[in-house]
């Protein structure tokens, strides 16, 4: 077993899991403070994610991951035919689908800057744009969370999919381990770890 994902890639994962969970049940219970400290936190793990991606350990960056559509299309004709063995980060399908689920988190959390109910709860920046820009943001911020919906399924069905295939992705992002060929680039930056602290603090003093 070599290790793949570092403690902060792991904690991210699970701690965006909890943060998605919380903002459905927050929002159809009313509860839009919490909802919207809610956010905050969740915004702030998508910011440090991004600050991984490009300082952090060497199977989290974007470099590690992001392949072109030849890579894709070859990865799924080798799952198909029996022949694909697990890397050292996200596979090349598992990369863009990684990038789509941040590019719908931040539709999400951006739209819901300016959303509105118009009667108990208005987003930090509605006050910013007109009513009838509130209302549009306001459907886009419902519609996209359907969306969100859509990918986390996509994703669960990714997982039992591979582990029909004698690949757990699951306990990979559980205890960072993976049975691979060869010995994976793990290693860990100070200055992505330094940043990430950095944002986690700014996260910190704004919720409070």
């Amino acid at each position: 077993m070599s290790k793949v994902w570092d403690a902060f890639v792991r904690g991210y994962h699970w701690l965006l899991v909890i943060g998605i969970a919380v903002l459905w049940w927050t929002a159809e219970n009313g509860y839009m403070e919490w909802h919207l400290r809610t956010a905050i936190g969740v915004g702030s793990l998508l910011v440090a994610r991004m600050v991984w991606a490009i300082a952090g350990s060497h199977n989290a960056r974007f470099s590690a991951f992001v392949r072109g559509p030849k890579a894709v299309i070859s990865h799924f004709k080798d799952l198909l035919k029996g022949d694909y063995q697990p890397g050292t980060s996200h596979n090349p399908a598992g990369g863009w689908a990684v990038l789509a689920l941040w590019l719908v988190l931040f539709v999400q959390l951006s739209t819901g800057l300016f959303a509105t109910d118009e009667i108990f709860f208005s987003g930090p920046l509605a006050s910013l744009v007109s009513s009838a820009t509130q209302e549009q943001l306001t459907d886009i911020h419902k519609l996209n969370f359907n969306l969100l919906l859509g990918l986390i399924a996509v994703h669960v069905v990714a997982i039992v999919f591979y582990w029909l295939r004698g690949t757990n992705l699951l306990a990979a992002m559980l205890h960072g381990k993976r049975e691979l060929n060869r010995a994976p680039r793990l290693y860990n930056s100070i200055w992505g770890w330094l940043l990430a602290a950095v944002i986690a603090a700014s996260a910190w003093y704004f919720w409070g």
